[in-house]
């Protein structure tokens, strides 16, 4: 029971959207000053399938039964006990071919009480008997996915090692600033080791996120103590 809260509370964080947004300088951001057709930026982030932006939990609740046919009872529900966000989780198998079982968690405001961020997890400890490779090939054909969707170029990250050894694999952000992170690890490597001693402990995250400047979650304001 406290691996898999653990895991709800890591997965269903914004933290690590924010940290990824600060890790600019760690980055292989694209060069601005190459003239593409992707500088004019037509990728769109509103959510993940049904789920869009700015819906109540009511309206994800629909949404999950329309996407995977899971219903309310089956939904876990969470809050988290620091940023007081309400996270609905479910689990869904094959969103990509032969990606294995993924968790997903819609993640609402602390005020607004309104969907903010979408984050999906494959790989370790959803699926701990899945081959690794195939979470590498699923980062790969998501990665390869997002260059063609037309995402701004400035502060495009591709193939970025982060200082804790885990790999960005993409970060891009639409015209209206929503983001897109696609983060690769291994939790061996992040706890301190320089090697894994299985790969089995190997996850990929992907997180839609619309305010990665200005997350909607519960902060102590300045004078409170």
């Amino acid at each position: 029971m406290q691996k898999r809260s653990s895991f709800y509370l890591l997965a269903s964080s914004m933290a690590l959207g924010i940290f990824l947004l600060a890790a600019t300088t760690t980055a292989k951001t694209a060069d601005p000053q190459k003239k593409t057709q992707a500088e004019v930026a037509t990728a769109v982030i509103n959510g993940f399938r049904s789920a869009k932006f700015s819906m109540t939990e009511k309206d994800i609740y629909r949404a999950i039964l329309m996407d995977f046919k899971i219903p309310k009872d089956q939904v876990i529900r969470n809050v988290h006990p620091t940023e007081k966000t309400v996270t609905l989780g479910i689990k869904a198998n094959e969103l990509i071919p032969e990606s294995g079982t993924a968790h997903i968690f819609y993640i609402f405001g602390y005020r607004s009480q309104k969907l903010m961020q979408v984050n999906i997890i494959w790989g370790n400890p959803v699926d701990p008997e899945i081959n690794p490779q195939k979470v590498v090939d699923t980062a790969n054909q998501l990665r390869d996915h997002f260059l063609k969707e037309g995402y701004k170029r400035d502060g495009m990250a591709v193939n970025a090692r982060l200082p804790d050894g885990s790999v960005l694999v993409f970060r891009g952000k639409d015209r209206l600033g929503h983001m897109a992170i696609l983060l690769l690890q291994n939790s061996e490597i992040s706890a301190g080791k320089k090697e894994a001693d299985s790969p089995q402990n190997m996850s990929l995250r992907l997180s839609y996120i619309e305010n990665p400047e200005a997350p909607d979650i519960f902060k102590i304001k300045k004078g409170d103590f």
